[in-house]
Order: structure tokens, then C-alpha cells, then sequence
């Protein structure tokens, strides 16, 4: 029987897998931009702010739902 699969290339060690994936990691880190001081602080108070208006909300909606099935079991 002939099988039709494509050629594959020469099967490599796994020395060699881990230099190429160690060289390739090497390459994309290279690549990496981290942010400044000015811009971590910025983004991390608007994640402060927002955390803390979903709060608000939350607790209100809870306290409002809470409060509509305490007056309906206590009609």
C-alpha cells in the first residue's frame, strides 16, 4: 500500500526541542513592552474605581431585593 502523508522532517531529540522552544521564548520576550509607572498607577485606579461602583450597585441591588422579600414573606 502507498501512503500519501507529506514527508516529515527528521525526527529531532528532545535536546534540540528544548534549545528551540528556550531560544524562541528568548526571541518573543525580546518583543515585550511592559508599562511605566505613570500608566500602571492610571489603569490600576480606574480597576479600583470600577471594582468599587460594581460594589455599590451590587449592594444596592441586594439590599433592594432583600428588603421587596422580607415585606412579601412578612405581608
Amino acid at each position: 500500500m502507498d501512503e500519501t502523508r507529506p514527508k516529515q522532517q527528521a525526527d529531532v531529540g528532545l535536546p534540540q526541542k528544548v534549545s528551540g522552544f528556550y531560544r524562541e521564548f528568548k526571541t518573543e520576550m525580546k518583543k515585550v513592552t511592559y508599562p511605566g509607572r505613570k500608566e500602571t498607577v492610571s489603569t490600576t485606579a480606574v480597576v479600583i474605581v470600577t471594582v468599587l461602583v460594581i460594589v455599590l450597585f451590587l449592594g444596592l441591588v441586594d439590599y433592594g431585593l432583600g428588603r421587596i422579600v422580607y415585606s412579601v414573606l412578612n405581608f
